[in-house]
């Protein structure tokens, strides 16, 4: 068996699932993609442009900030379980730690 698939370290798994969750804060500081994914989830159509601009300054924040390991400790622990760096970027995880930030600028 390939000594790469057995081994994979605690290291390169927290830095798959800060990749893809650095990836797709990435994508959601796109305007369309934004617009989009408040669409989707949050059923709004129009956010004011100061809102759009404190939701864009804390996305890149988020980006910036440290990986909250014990958020993602059940993602790390499966993907060290099945000793794989590949990170579903969809992941729910991903979701609920931008729910948080989402839900200060959208009313619900």
């Amino acid at each position: 068996m390939d000594q790469q698939l057995t081994e994979i370290s605690m290291d390169q798994i927290i830095g798959a699932v800060r990749t893809a969750r650095d990836l797709q804060i990435e994508e959601l500081m796109k305007e369309p993609v934004l617009m989009t994914f408040l669409e989707h989830y949050y059923d709004t159509f129009v956010i004011s442009a100061v809102k759009k601009a404190f939701l864009l300054k804390d996305l890149t924040e988020l980006k910036h900030s440290s990986l909250n390991l014990v958020h993602y400790s059940s993602l790390i622990t499966q993907m060290k379980e099945l000793k794989t760096p590949e990170v579903n970027a969809g992941h729910k995880l991903f979701l609920i730690e931008l729910k948080t930030l989402f839900e200060k600028y959208v009313s619900k």
